[in-house]
Order: structure tokens, then sequence, then C-alpha cells
């Protein structure tokens, strides 16, 4: 498939580009690539829907399962923090707050930091995400749609996360302790995530539903990491083993129903 050798060619191109010009997270323009990175198979699939003819539905009239969207990464991040216990000791938020600033009951502070994200999973991540899954669960679902639900799910979940493979090699992005091994726990994450995200898609109609999952995500999952001692990369957090074993449940509560 073409546009997927697009797709690799050029967002691995950009990933090796910057790490060789000395990019890296902690400098604020990584930003801007991380954003760019993303837009890359948006740009990709909007270039071959119009050539080939490919409907790329992105009708804005929001039903209940783009509620289902947005508080579904909520969820999957809170039940994370438990099952990351027996891995890492607690630390909580307040810890990584300012010197200087008033004290924050810390109700009060997971309440503010949860609003935050919701927040930004319905803006600016949502714009964001949305360049990904223009591609995703948008163009190449709709070339393996006749294959069946799960069987795409599957193949787009696998190249999801081997696109990702620079991301983790090269920046540590979500596995800095562990790049060879992240890049694998990054396919089997995404192979997990894939099929709420189609299901998303496909019941709430629109493109814009796994945006806002997927902006929402990324907005809130850094939490599971940040509550918690970052002992493992592999064995805390959402996309740790925690969010590997939620989101296997989730799979089979939707193999009923899909």
């Amino acid at each position: 498939m073409r546009a997927l050798y697009w797709t690799f060619g050029l967002s691995w191109s950009l990933a090796l580009a910057a790490h060789l010009l000395g990019l890296r997270p902690q400098n604020p323009a990584y930003l801007a690539f991380a954003v760019l990175y993303m837009w890359v198979p948006g740009l990709v699939a909007l270039a071959f829907a119009r050539k080939e003819g490919v409907g790329l539905p992105l009708a804005f009239r929001p039903n209940r399962f783009w509620l289902f969207a947005w508080l579904f990464p909520v969820a999957l991040t809170l039940l994370s923090l438990p099952l990351s216990l027996p891995f890492a000791p607690w630390k909580g938020l307040a810890w990584a707050l300012p010197e200087g600033l008033p004290r924050i009951p810390e109700a009060a502070l997971w309440a503010l930091v949860l609003l935050q994200g919701l927040f930004a999973g319905a803006t600016v991540n949502l714009l964001a995400a949305l360049g990904e899954e223009l591609f995703w669960r948008g163009y190449l679902w709709e070339k393996l749609r006749e294959r069946g639900f799960w069987p795409a799910s599957l193949e787009i979940g696998f190249y999801w996360g081997l696109w990702h493979a620079p991301l983790v090699l090269l920046f540590g992005h979500n596995y800095p302790d562990h790049r060879l091994l992240g890049v694998g726990m990054m396919v089997l994450f995404t192979l997990a995530l894939t099929p709420a995200l189609l299901y998303a898609r496909e019941k709430g109609g629109s493109l814009w539903a796994p945006a806002l999952l997927h902006g929402t995500l990324n907005a809130v999952a850094g939490l599971s990491l940040l509550a918690v001692e970052r002992t493992h990369d592999l064995l805390v957090g959402v996309v740790g083993l925690p969010g590997l074993f939620l989101l296997a449940l989730f799979n089979l509560w939707l193999r009923r129903r899909v």
C-alpha cells in the first residue's frame, strides 16, 4: 500500500533528521516536532484519500459515544494506578508542584489536573491527534474495512505501533530507560488500544471521536507515571503492563459487541 510506505518513509526520515540535528525531548522545539510527526500520516491520508476518492468522515455531530471517547482515557489512567503499586511506591501529585506555591489538598489537585487534561484533550490535543487518526482510523481503516473489525484492528495496530519506533529508539518516547524493549511494548500497546479507537470512530460516526480519545489519553496518561515512582518503564502506568491488562479486559468486553 503506497500510502503506508509514504507515511513510514516521511515520518522516519523526519525523526532521523531531528535526531541528527540534536533535538531532544527537553528542548522546547521538540513539541513542534512531535505535532509535525503526528500530522505526517494525516497529510498523507488527505493526499491519497483525495486522489483515490476515499471518504474521511469529519462531520462534527457529537453523540454519546463521544462522551465515551472523552472519559475512557481518564478511567484507564486512574485504574492503572492501583495496578502499578505492586511494582512502584505511591508518590501522589503534590511533590510535582513548584516550590513557593500554596499547598493544595491532594484531592483538589487531582480534580484540577484531570479537568485540565479533559480540556486539553478536547482542544489542542484533539487537533494534534487528528493528524494520526486521519490515517490510522481513517484512510487505512477504509482500506482494510472489508477484512472485518478485529483482523483490520490488529493490522492497523501493528503498523501504528511500528510507526512509533524512531520516537522510542531515538528519543525515548514512553520508555526512556528501555528503548529496544520499548518498541515491542509500544506495538503491544497500540495493538491493544486500536479496537477502542476504531469503536469510537464507528459509533461516533466521525474521526473527531477517536481523535478526542487519543488526544485526551495523551493529556492524562502521564499522571499514571507522575503519581507513582517510575521504577520500570514496562511495569507501571498506562503504557506499561497495567495499561495492557486493562485494555485486554476492555477488548474482551468489546469482543462480545463487535
